[in-house]
């Protein structure tokens, strides 16, 4: 009877083992995949309207391979290059990559010498302030970015152009709310 007793014993003792293996796997690919695959963030701003919202879920790639090449159009998450704090993120929209020149004029956007169509950015009068950056050329390594709200965007006209090594992730895909759910790809 004791030996019965110990053979059931022996097998709820593996069974719990099995499952603290499988518990243990899952978290460490679950924070292997969140720490550099993909994740989430969370907008908190306005300097992307009407493309994202304040409290929009946003799905990004932390790939550098993939983040790495970027595009005219990308959605980008970086720290910014003016600030001290490494966990100061910022969303803006890649508007010129290096070796480009750039020309902002009346509000409106050059890129070597062509006007650029921008369907994404907020309708409205163009607000005229003292930027420190509205013409020039991409320096290779760098990026340019701006908000799509741009009388409401803290970017590269501000604080100059953007070292790839300080973007942390593309934005992939919105996934909230439901209803304004969209793919991000260039």
């Amino acid at each position: 009877m004791l030996y019965l007793g110990c053979v059931i014993m022996d097998k709820k003792i593996v069974i719990v083992l099995d499952w603290l293996q499988v518990i243990i796997i899952s978290l460490t690919v679950a924070i292997i995949i969140e720490n550099f695959v993909f994740g989430l963030a969370i907008v908190k701003g306005e300097s992307m309207f009407p493309t994202l919202s304040t409290k929009d879920k946003l799905l990004i790639i932390k790939i550098p391979q993939v983040y790495e090449r970027l595009n005219k159009g990308d959605l980008v998450i970086f720290n910014p290059p003016d600030s001290p704090e490494q966990n100061e993120m910022f969303i803006k929209r890649v508007v010129a990559e290096e070796n480009d020149h750039f020309l902002i004029r009346e509000g409106i956007l050059y890129i070597n010498g062509e006007a650029q169509t921008e369907n994404y950015v907020t309708t409205g009068n163009y607000s005229a302030r003292n930027y420190n950056y509205v013409e020039g050329t991409v320096p290779p390594g760098m990026c340019f970015v701006m908000g799509d709200n741009r009388n409401n965007s803290n970017d590269s006209r501000t604080f100059g152009f953007v070292p790839k090594d300080r973007i942390r992730a593309k934005v992939v895909l919105k996934i909230w709310p439901l209803n304004e759910v969209r793919a991000f790809m260039n």
